[in-house]
């Protein structure tokens, strides 16, 4: 599934709607994934207890640098998986 855009609290609701009806393992390609906020962080974080509660992965592709360091700085970035 790709991510496109900005992922805030505007969009955070439909997000985790959409995401909550994949099943995994899921690669989410943030290639086109300009920005996210806390709400989205909660959404990504939301989606990753799910899949790995059913024994699934969550994994990354394409992620700027810039969407990447929100991670960092959160501190969520090892435990996503995210290099």
């Amino acid at each position: 599934m790709a991510l496109v855009g900005r992922l805030d609290a505007s969009e955070s609701d439909r997000a985790l709607v959409e995401l909550n009806k994949l099943p995994g393992p899921l690669t989410l390609d943030c290639t086109d994934l300009e920005y996210i906020s806390s709400a989205g962080i909660s959404v990504i974080v939301l989606t990753y207890k799910r899949l790995t509660g059913q024994g699934q992965v969550l994994a990354f592709a394409g992620m700027v640098p810039r969407v990447k360091n929100v991670f960092v700085y959160a501190g969520l970035a090892k435990l996503l998986g995210i290099q």
